[in-house]
């Protein structure tokens, strides 16, 4: 789309379009497959695409939805791989899952998740079954591992991030996580008592709905368990899982790692799929617990509820003051207008680089970086020093500026302006509501840098 001279807004705006039908037609498809009836499919489909959360984030610029598509649209691959027990289908699985991969990482367990269940059902013998197995595991590794090596050839940096225990979570964090868990499923209205007891009551019910039809599933053949009805929920309850352990071992991995809603979404996504496929396939026998389908219809009914109460409000309120970058708050920014009236060749430095850019489609970098916001740690390719010898030699040359914008305050790895006034000398050219504007004080001077 930019090729094509796309505006980069309505670019973001067709691509999420496409990819909310593309999300619900796949949600949807896999209900079927599972044997819901069209009815309840619809129903099922619509629990999962009209969360607010779901929706939210196919109404931004972010990874989210695409992620989501590759994920389910690998699944439906591996199905049919497990029908036809073709090599150029496993290879296609692996394809796909690399490419999810690329766009988030935490597309990891989906490989492990179709290597274990290759192994558990199928036809074949166990050395077909393995070689299905590595067949996926190399045609991911040729997606994924090629960007890598691509990666740390040009930049010298292949993932951003180091197999270190950088994580510093404590007891007040995991409160925190399980706090936006229970508010995936209700909203804050309902207070933190009954969205917690709400939380404990639908995870044992989807615990023992997974539990349940996975021992029975275990006890038919290994051509029966490749069946998609029947392979559908184990699919999603074993993906689950992983995708938990990964969120937890990122978590312990990557420096202030926080799970808020765009981690997880799909969490919600793959354990609404696991529950609900599990009835689909009860005409066959599998399950029969009529009882307990009852009981999650119920939890379903207010889970829907309030993702249609909350959706509206969302929706409602976006299509009023639209969000992110795009909030109609920036349209009559003070700062943004004055940045908007400096000369088109001057540099910019600021704490909203991304925004500038967004609003006024002039370049900006971002102020020296204190350190990696995904380490902790100064930056092994650019020092924090460097970075401030080469902004001092910008500002030197004139028709530079800093731009501070208070309402971007989330970036503490960012040098902040008291700090900067110590370390450059620098002239305030004007003071706004919402920010304040820097231009050099001439030819700086060379300064040390406080640690």
């Amino acid at each position: 789309m930019s090729l094509a001279h796309v505006d980069i807004v309505a670019a973001a705006w067709w691509l999420n379009w496409f990819l909310y039908v593309v999300n619900t037609v796949l949600v949807l498809r896999l209900l079927l497959l599972a044997q819901l009836t069209p009815i309840w499919a619809a129903l099922g489909t619509a629990l999962i695409v009209g969360h607010p959360v779901f929706v939210e984030f196919h109404s931004v610029a972010m990874t989210e939805p695409l992620f989501i598509a590759l994920t389910l649209a690998s699944a439906l691959v591996f199905f049919r791989a497990m029908q036809d027990n073709r090599v150029a289908t496993a290879a296609l699985v692996g394809a796909i899952v690399g490419l999810a991969m690329l766009t988030r990482f935490a597309a990891a367990p989906l490989l492990l998740t179709f290597a274990i269940l290759r192994l558990c059902a199928g036809g074949g013998s166990l050395a077909k079954r393995l070689v299905d197995c590595a067949v996926m595991a190399g045609a991911c590794g040729a997606v994924f591992g090629s960007w890598l090596v691509a990666s740390e050839l040009t930049s010298g940096d292949s993932t951003g991030r180091s197999l270190e225990l950088l994580g510093n979570t404590d007891l007040a964090y995991w409160i925190r996580t399980v706090g936006a868990l229970a508010t995936m499923l209700l909203p804050s209205a309902a207070g933190p008592v009954i969205r917690l007891l709400f939380l404990a009551f639908a995870s044992v019910v989807v615990v023992f709905v997974a539990v349940n039809y996975a021992l029975a599933w275990l006890r038919l053949s290994y051509a029966q368990r490749a069946r998609p009805h029947a392979l559908v929920p184990v699919v999603f309850s074993l993906l689950s899982i992983l995708y938990l352990l990964f969120l937890i071992q990122s978590v312990m991995i990557q420096y202030r790692l926080s799970l808020t809603g765009r981690f997880l979404l799909p969490l919600y996504v793959f354990l609404a799929l696991a529950a609900m496929t599990s009835f689909g396939a009860s005409r066959s026998g599998v399950v029969r617990h009529r009882k307990l389908g009852i009981v999650l219809a119920g939890l379903a009914a207010v889970i829907g509820a309030s993702n249609l109460v909350r959706t509206t409000v969302f929706t409602a309120a976006t299509y009023e003051s639209g969000q992110g970058y795009a909030h109609k708050m920036w349209s009559t920014s003070p700062v943004l207008t004055s940045v908007a009236k400096l000369p088109a060749t001057a540099a910019i430095y600021s704490n909203a680089p991304d925004l500038i850019e967004f609003r006024l489609r002039h370049s900006a970098a971002y102020l020296p970086r204190r350190f990696n916001h995904l380490s902790g740690r100064d930056e092994a390719s650019m020092p924090f020093a460097q970075q401030m010898d080469a902004m001092r030699r910008r500002l030197a040359e004139g028709n530079a500026y800093v731009v501070f914008i208070y309402g971007v305050d989330w970036r503490d790895y960012l040098i902040s302006e008291n700090d900067l006034l110590k370390s450059i000398p620098l002239i305030e050219e004007e003071t706004l509501a919402d920010g304040r504007i820097y231009r050099s004080a001439g030819r700086a001077t060379e300064l040390q840098v406080s640690p």
